[in-house]
């Protein structure tokens, strides 16, 4: 018996929201955002970034506005709420960067990069997110296998961490070691056998300079992501941080990504650093 109800099927629907989404019209060619896409190609999120305002006052001066800053800027509304393309494109950027910081660096690629393993004291990754203490802090395992791998007084400690995406580091961590690898060598730096400390804060970096009396060390790890970009990374580097070094004590070079300072270069700028805070015996805010 029929009870009136039109069934659609899937295919129907994406038809419609595919329908309704084109309404939105096009991104301007001076747009650097791109549409989202599906894996056949098709534009599921149409770019709303100077789309939704229709034609602006000044259209020069929109593009530079847009070509400058990948922020959220210039997206109307639709009365008091975003507008369908707006909504959607907040909610996958949410998605991506939930996963960002919820991956895992895969062991294959440690293992790839001649890289060995070491844990904080969060036993997975729920406890590191609700408990960033315990990512400051190498486990008990962890420090016997950085001294007996590491040996006593390095020049230079190489160590990376996941940090807050693991995503940045799974994509760029190939290409910043390797380009770090040639450009310490260019600076004559000595490195200590490079290491990945899964589950890690930026701290860890302190203790584990201290455990093996290194003069120098530098720790790049994923970038807190944004709602827009995940993949970032951040190196910090510092001279022989004492007990109480606070973040003043140290230096960093942020923002590397494709579309910030690009990884390779970046690689060859955090060398440099290294080289000076070796030469100059100190790093961070001196005051005096």
């Amino acid at each position: 018996m029929s009870c009136g109800v039109t069934m659609i099927d899937r295919s129907q629907i994406e038809a419609m929201v595919r329908a309704a989404l084109a309404g939105e019209g096009a991104a301007p060619a001076a747009d650097a955002t791109a549409p989202i896409l599906d894996g056949g190609g098709a534009a599921l999120i149409a770019p709303d970034r100077g789309v939704n305002l229709g034609t602006p006052a000044d259209p020069a001066v929109m593009r530079r506005l847009l070509a400058r800053t990948p922020a959220r800027i210039a997206v109307g509304r639709a009365g008091t709420r975003y507008r369908t393309n707006t909504l959607l494109r907040l909610r996958a950027d949410h998605a991506c960067a939930r996963d960002a910081v919820m991956s895992e660096v895969p062991k294959e690629l440690l293992a790839q990069l001649g890289l060995f393993e070491v844990r904080s004291r969060a036993a997975d990754k729920q406890e590191f997110l609700v408990r960033p203490d315990l990512g400051r802090h190498l486990c008990d395992e962890g420090r016997a296998e950085v001294a007996r791998r590491v040996g006593p007084a390095p020049q230079l400690l190489v160590i990376y961490g996941d940090g807050l995406s693991a995503a940045a580091i799974t994509a760029h961590l190939a290409t910043f070691h390797e380009a770090f690898t040639r450009a310490a060598a260019a600076q004559a730096l000595r490195l200590a056998p490079p290491f990945f400390v899964r589950h890690s804060r930026v701290k860890v970096m302190d203790e584990i300079a201290r455990l093996v009396d290194a003069e120098a060390a530098v720790f790049t790890c994923g970038e807190r992501p944004g709602l827009g970009y995940a993949d970032s990374l951040s190196a910090y580097f510092i001279y022989r941080p004492a007990a109480g070094a606070t973040d003043a004590n140290r230096e960093v070079v942020s923002n590397i990504n494709p579309r910030g300072l690009a990884v390779g270069e970046a690689a060859r700028v955090v060398a440099e650093s290294c080289a000076r805070i070796l030469r100059d015996k100190r790093s961070g805010v001196v005051v005096g």
